[in-house]
């Protein structure tokens, strides 16, 4: 079967040990081209050279452009910006969040023991040569016995507990965490594999070389399995006298284990070369969401048939041989450029003239006609063309230049960049300049910065999820950020199991070299614009208190999208929430207020006024009603005297008619008795007086009924007077 054909028709078939063999073999192979680029890469940037080169005079642009490469790539620490998925201004919780996480994963770069700095620099530097970097990460926990309490036993077996570890159970106390770290491993980028595929998404697996020493693979292992590995490790190209690889005569022996993430079973394994068995494998032990410990490597001139890199240097080979080519030669004509000639040998004043002459002083010579006939001193000497070398050299630097200008095209390196400029130039020529080369390079500090922020997530991924909430507390220092409401949903949010559902953006200006000046523009910027804001609409706010919630929302809004606003935003917050709860009321005007005043005085004196008025129409009132009152009570009175005067002349008139009665009794016992007048005459005169009697009766009624019209009408006269209203 040919090479280059796939050998593992079913890896069901092979064992474990059968099947990585291969694997890795095939890996190895595929990047063999690039495995001996890498390494003449190396030593074309540290100049080292050959015996055959020995001598030659080499221009090493690639070395300074590799170094301003680095600077403009990576220049200090990054600034991580942790940020919620969707950035809802009112979300506290995951705002909160956030904070812990990032100020977590601050915390850390500022850690002596954090080899976050010196990893990238070194993965910046391989992308810059070799062509791959790449970066590894790894949970560390220190624990310590507990001994005031003692272990406990098995409830199954009756046996006590025991701490298990790879290849063995050791016995042993309980114990407890002390201390947790992630750490940034740099990975050698001879020491990185994974399976050949033509785009990075098709691997799957990839793998790193631990060199590890015998006691660590027993510390590691176990005793059983560690004194089983061969340490057969020796350095690339050991014993051929090449400069530039790995070191050489390291005095302790050690192994190389190939610790192996595949993808599809979410496995890991731990594999060497001459063992015929796997020194481990495990189940995802970290439970990452993208599976592996490690970002997406940087590789150098990629495409979409291969992920096979290839140094930047091979873009340009060409032209840095060429220039080395013309520089060599330039050195060798500056070498010959000396005045140096041939004289006649018989002509010993002319050799005298080279070497004794002095100032105003004549050599004598023997045969001066002779000297004069040959043409004098012209025609004894005979200098080396200098004017011809001179014109050559000057066309080999103008060459070189011409080289070096096609080298800062392809790389992108202006010459603003490297710090050299015309003084003639304008302020804007060189900012353009500036521009330019910036754009150039930008896409390779995008790949710098996005390697950066996938090795920061995936180690704020791996705090989360393993990490006690005890320590993400200590690390970030939340408690003191005012944010006790949140800071326990933020950690039962963290813990869920919804995955890693945060995003760690690190920009390319944050890792390269700082620019205070925009830093503060930016700042200045955000303050007017959030004072500006609140200028403008503070006095809407206050003449219509209901667009308070609308108008601060919106402020909320704004200032979650600024970068690194949530240092503040906590209690740009509250403020706002109490903001958006008691309004600021107007401020009155004072000629309005004094306009008021006055009002108000003046009304306060109506009132006043209206009240005495109306206490001096209540005294009239009252007045008028006791003289109605007094009135009525003397026409009830008078009314009571008319009844009684009418009663009276009533028992009078009875009186009289009980006496004319009694008068017409006698008079009729007096007839009865006496008989002396004729009946028709006692009868006339009886009908006569009764007559009287009647006219008399009628006379007194007219005269009672006419009293009582009259004490009526008093009375209807009285009670249709109008009453007095009280004065207001």
């Amino acid at each position: 079967m040919s090479e280059l054909a796939g050998s593992i028709e079913d890896p069901s078939k092979l064992s474990p040990k059968e099947r990585w063999a291969e694997e890795i073999n095939m890996a190895e192979k595929e990047l063999k081209t690039f495995l001996e680029r890498g390494r003449r890469v190396t030593k074309r940037f540290l100049d080292e050279r050959d015996l055959m080169d020995a001598q030659s005079k080499w221009f090493n642009i690639f070395y300074a452009n590799t170094e301003i490469m680095s600077s403009a790539l990576y220049a200090q620490l990054p600034k991580p910006s942790v940020s919620r998925r969707f950035k809802d201004y009112d979300d506290d919780v995951a705002r909160v969040a956030a904070m812990i996480i990032q100020r977590s994963i601050t915390q850390d770069l500022d850690d002596p023991r954090d080899t976050f700095d010196s990893t990238m620099r070194q993965c910046v530097q391989d992308r810059l040569v070799p062509g791959l970097s790449m970066a590894w990460l790894r949970l560390e926990t220190d624990t310590e016995d507990i001994e005031d309490i003692p272990p406990q036993p098995d409830m199954e077996t009756d046996e006590v507990g025991e701490i298990e570890t790879v290849g063995e159970t050791i016995e042993g106390p309980m114990k407890r965490i002390t201390d947790q770290r992630v750490i940034v491993d740099y990975v050698f980028w001879a020491d990185f594999l994974w399976s050949p595929c033509r785009i990075w998404e098709e691997r799957r697996w990839i793998a790193r070389k631990v060199y590890m020493s015998r006691e660590e693979l027993i510390d590691r292992f176990g005793d059983k399995i560690g004194k089983q590995v061969p340490l057969d490790f020796k350095p690339t190209n050991a014993g051929q006298n090449v400069q530039g690889s790995t070191p050489q005569h390291e005095a302790l022996q050690k192994a190389v284990v190939y610790e192996i993430w595949e993808r599809d079973t979410r496995k890991v394994f731990w594999y060497c070369k001459g063992l015929e068995f796997i020194l481990d494998e495990m189940d995802d032990p970290l439970h990452l969401v993208g599976f592996e410990p490690c970002p997406t490597p940087m590789l150098a001139n990629i495409t979409t048939s291969n992920t096979t890199p290839r140094p930047d240097y091979f873009m340009l080979q060409d032209q840095y041989t060429e220039l080395d080519t013309v520089n060599n030669r330039i050195s060798m004509l500056i070498q010959a450029c000396k005045v140096v000639g041939v004289y006649d040998k018989s002509a010993v004043g002319v050799s005298r003239m080279l070497t004794e002459g002095f100032d105003n002083q004549l050599i004598p010579v023997d045969n001066w006609a002779m000297f004069a006939e040959k043409g004098g001193l012209k025609g004894q000497v005979d200098w080396l063309p200098l004017d011809v070398i001179v014109q050559s050299l000057q066309q080999l630097i103008q060459a070189r230049e011409q080289i070096k200008g096609q080298i800062y095209e392809i790389t992108g390196i202006s010459d603003i960049v490297r710090g050299a400029s015309k003084a003639s130039e304008t302020l804007g020529a060189q900012q353009i300049k500036s521009q330019f080369a910036s754009i150039r390079i930008k896409k390779l500090q995008d790949e710098v910065a996005r390697f950066a922020g996938e090795i920061l997530r995936i180690k704020a991924e791996i705090q989360v999820k393993h990490f006690s909430p005890e320590f993400l507390i200590a690390k970030s220092n939340i408690m003191a950020t005012g944010n006790d409401q949140f800071i326990q949903p933020a950690l039962d949010l963290l813990s869920s199991d919804e995955g890693f559902e945060w995003r760690i953006q690190v920009t390319s200006d944050s890792i390269a070299q700082a620019d205070y000046a925009m830093e503060k523009a930016d700042r200045i910027e955000f303050l007017n614009a959030v004072s500006g804001y609140i200028e403008k609409t503070m006095p809407m706010i206050q003449q219509m208190p209901g667009t308070a919630p609308l108008l601060i929302n919106m402020l909320k809004w704004t200032v979650a999208g600024f970068r690194n606003a949530s240092d503040i935003e906590n209690i740009l917050d509250k403020e706002l929430d109490a903001l958006t709860k008691n309004p600021p009321q107007k401020a009155p005007d004072p000629k309005q207020a004094e306009a008021q005043a006055k009002m108000q005085a003046d009304q306060a004196k109506s009132q006043a006024d209206m009240a005495i008025q109306q206490a001096k129409g209540q005294t009239e009132q009252q007045k008028g009603q006791m003289e109605i009152q007094k009135m009525q009570a003397e026409m009830a009175m008078q009314e009571k005297m008319n009844a009684m005067e009418i009663q009276m002349k009533h028992m009078e008139l009875q009186f009289e008619q009980q006496k004319l009665e009694m008068e017409k009794q006698k008079m009729m016992m007096e007839l009865n008795f006496k008989g002396a007048e004729t009946q028709a005459n006692l009868q006339a005169k009886a009908a006569e007086q009764e007559m009287q009697i009647k006219a008399q009766a009628q006379t007194h009624q007219q005269n009672a009924e006419f009293t009582q019209q009259s004490h009526e009408q008093k009375l209807k006269q009285m009670k249709e007077m109008p009453k007095k209203e009280p004065v207001k």
